[in-house]
């Protein structure tokens, strides 16, 4: 696959503007990065020079190496390739616009225009049959001169066609071409403290392979996406898509891993807003007390929703394997009711938002369809078993 990409996200555009500090700045909701003296020696040169910096998995990178690294866009085999064709196409355009200023066509046809508007000025004042025959003629030999320019552009077009973009692999392509260097050079990407240069990349790579849904099972991926590292990178995680997955901001603010707790306030949405856990003064009496992060749930699922989700994941019922069909929301009990038509095998569970309870009825029921790879902890939730679907012998009274 050719990629495109890398002119925009390379790592020298995003590390050349800034120093070690802002760097570590940029980072801190994972560990303290900056080093003033390495404990180890650092993971490319093996120097002990200092300061440096820490990658998150305690080993060091020292100044000088990460100024080389910040110049670093593909492997050794593709940057060559990738300079090769920006010079190509450098010198092409350089050669192009000289062609086009030295053209003597072009200048006598820019002369020939500028006599035929005269001529239209002069026309207003001295309306003669001369002057009219003369600014046709000069406006008709602007346009041939014009259009002979044109002609010999092409031919030297097709003479010198535009470079052809190479073929150029990234480090985390599974095919690329990678030499003992890049290796390190990508064990250090993988490691990078915080979001790496390449995270936007990687985050599609992800999203694609997971079909652009949250991986938890019955989700209806309503809300925007995120990638989650399955291993918190403060404690290792490696920036590889097999360390990464789809979550909804829902769900991944349901993470209990270091830094999460961030999410819970930038999360507002028609749906819900997220709260994180937070100090608040007494309204009736001196002092404060502490508020746990909850969810503000605005709107709950409804029919549409639930027939979406069961649509979507195609739930069987787990007895006898029954597409389950049938389904009641009551809203006056706040409850989801669900049904199988064969063996009359009945579940109810609380009715919340479509990102809780389609998940309840996943882990309850045989999901056959999309199945998602990510069990939600629900542990982060204030009540967090309220809204499990449990096996009833109450009658059911189904509408659908």
């Amino acid at each position: 696959m050719v990629e495109r990409w890398h002119t925009q996200y390379s790592p020298e555009r995003f590390l050349r503007k800034i120093n070690i500090d802002e760097l570590i700045i940029k980072n801190e909701a994972y560990n303290e990065n900056k080093v003033d003296t390495l404990g180890r020696p650092c993971h490319l040169c093996g120097g002990l020079q200092g300061p440096g910096i820490l990658l998150n998995d305690k080993s060091y990178l020292c100044k000088p190496c990460l100024e080389k690294v910040s110049r670093i866009t593909y492997p050794e085999e593709y940057e060559a390739l990738h300079r090769e064709f920006l010079l190509a196409t450098e010198a092409r355009r350089r050669a192009r616009a000289s062609l086009l200023e030295k053209s003597f066509l072009r200048k006598f046809a820019s002369l020939l225009g500028w006599l035929a508007g005269s001529s239209l000025v002069l026309l207003f004042f001295w309306r003669r049959m001369e002057v009219l025959i003369a600014t046709f003629l000069l406006a008709f030999l602007c346009a041939l001169l014009k259009q002979l320019s044109l002609v010999i552009v092409k031919k030297w077009d097709k003479n010198y066609p535009v470079p052809q973009q190479p073929e150029i692999k990234h480090f985390h392509d599974p095919e690329a071409s990678l030499t003992p260097g890049d290796l390190k050079i990508l064990y250090i990407f993988n490691h990078w403290p915080g979001y790496p240069p390449f995270w936007k990349y990687l985050r599609e790579v992800v999203l694609r392979r997971d079909g652009n849904r949250c991986q938890v099972t019955g989700c209806p991926s309503r809300v925007e996406l995120h990638i989650h590292h399955m291993k918190a990178v403060s404690q290792g995680g490696e920036h590889v898509p097999s360390n990464l997955v789809t979550l909804c901001d829902f769900h991944h603010a349901l993470e209990p891993a270091e830094g999460h707790e961030r999410i819970w306030g930038n999360i507002k949405n028609r749906y819900f807003t997220m709260v994180r856990a937070h100090r608040r003064k007494n309204p009736v009496s001196a002092g404060y007390h502490y508020v746990k992060a909850h969810v503000r749930r605005l709107e709950l699922l409804v029919e549409s929703e639930l027939a979406d989700i069961l649509k979507l994941y195609d739930v069987l019922c787990p007895t006898c394997g029954t597409k389950i069909e049938e389904f009641e929301i009551d809203r006056r009990k706040q409850v989801v009711e669900l049904s199988c038509k064969v063996c009359r095998k009945h579940w109810t569970g609380a009715r919340k938002l479509a990102e809780e309870t389609g998940p309840r009825i996943a882990e309850k029921l045989n999901a056959s369809k999309n199945k998602g790879g990510w069990k939600c902890n629900w542990s982060m939730l204030e009540h967090g078993d309220d809204s499990v679907f449990r096996v009833t012998n109450v009658a059911y009274r189904t509408r659908r």
